[in-house]
């Protein structure tokens, strides 16, 4: 794999998008960055801080930029705009497979969203669908750097928002069986990005690994695991091209992972998702004429509420059976709580926080 993508095509040329294209171009990955939007003038702020190469606001002219040939190396699409406008995107794409300016290429389309469900459903339904593409190559290798800042768009983009980050391939959309592989570590690689093996950053996701995945590690045999015998593929000849796009993200100076985009919903909703909720509950429960009383520790808890209020609308709701499922283990240990407190159940409140404090601990700070 001499080259990983020909061209990059970014939609969405905000804070993840932009810093894409700018680790992309450090890195010397990934071809040539385009921008493909409508909004001109953002695109063209785009190119004057160095994020992208060029830019345009239509498919063909985004394609124009290099000349189709079957023995390049792919092109590579990635969605980088909110959850659901991603969703229309990709039929938007897809529309375009029978065009004769399409043709003669091979696509692989990823993202950066952080609820995978809908997009891997999406992508298996338009592959299965009956009427397939002519002389193109089309698969699906959906991807969640799980990496960001409370600040929006482009100005705020960054080269190294990626480096020393966690990000999950989600190329299947649903699991089927657990494995005492994976609970080993064995099944899904562990990948430390290209030449920067010493750097600190990736020790603290080293433990993490270990943590997750190895028995003598394991702090609650009830706790949920990851399987790894997953089903129904999401397209495309999907070894080369998943392998093309771990490359790309372990260029940025991302540790990749795999697992499927069912659990990785599931997984997200209780250790991003339910989290920035309850960031948002636990401020909406303060009265501003309170805040005087604020300390570092109410800053921390409530960092999350920071965010962008359309973005996360649209995650609680496109997440939300997984939300649920999260709020409801959440709602037990508040009921349990209540009945801690109300009993005056002192035995029963040291030994909770024992155990939260011992996970916590073992997270590192």
């Amino acid at each position: 794999m001499s080259e990983i993508f020909s061209q990059t095509i970014v939609l969405g040329v905000g804070l993840l998008g932009g810093s894409l294209g700018l680790a992309a171009k450090k890195a010397n990955v990934g071809g040539k960055i385009i921008g493909l939007g409508r909004n001109s003038t953002k695109l063209v702020r785009a190119v004057e801080l160095g994020a992208i190469d060029d830019w345009a606001t239509n498919w063909r002219d985004a394609l124009s930029f290099a000349e189709p040939s079957p023995e390049m190396a792919p092109v590579q699409i990635v969605l980088a705009a909110p959850v659901e406008v991603n969703l229309k995107l990709l039929s938007e794409f897809w529309a375009l497979r029978n065009e004769p300016w399409f043709a003669g290429r091979r696509y692989v389309v990823s993202d950066v969203g952080s609820v995978k469900g809908g997009f891997a459903e999406s992508a298996t339904k338009l592959l299965h669908s009956s009427d397939q593409p002519k002389n193109v190559r089309i698969s699906f290798v959906p991807a969640h750097p799980i990496a960001g800042s409370d600040k929006s768009g482009v100005e705020h983009a960054s080269s190294g928002l990626f480096y020393g980050k966690l990000t999950i391939l989600t190329p299947w959309s649903k699991s089927s069986e657990r494995s005492d592989a994976l609970a080993c570590g064995n099944a899904i690689p562990f990948e430390k990005a290209v030449d920067v093996k010493n750097d600190p950053s990736f020790d603290t996701i080293g433990k993490k690994f270990v943590l997750a995945f190895s028995e003598d590690e394991k702090i609650d045999d009830s706790e949920p695991s990851l399987s790894t015998k997953m089903s129904i593929c999401v397209g495309g000849p999907q070894g080369e091209d998943v392998a093309r796009v771990r490359a790309f993200w372990r260029a940025l100076g991302s540790c990749v992972v795999e697992t499927s985009a069912e659990e990785h919903d599931q997984i997200l909703a209780r250790t991003s998702h339910l989290p920035n909720l309850v960031s948002v509950l636990t401020t909406s429960v303060v009265p501003r004429n309170e805040f005087l009383f604020t300390g570092t520790g109410f800053r921390d808890v409530t960092r999350l509420a920071g965010g962008s209020p359309d973005v996360w609308t649209e995650i609680y709701l496109t997440n939300r059976v997984a939300v649920l499922e999260a709020l409801q283990r959440l709602e037990e240990n508040i009921l349990c709580w209540k009945a801690f407190l109300q009993e005056g159940d002192r035995e029963s409140i040291l030994t909770f926080l024992n155990g939260t404090k011992k996970k916590r601990d073992a997270l590192g700070s």
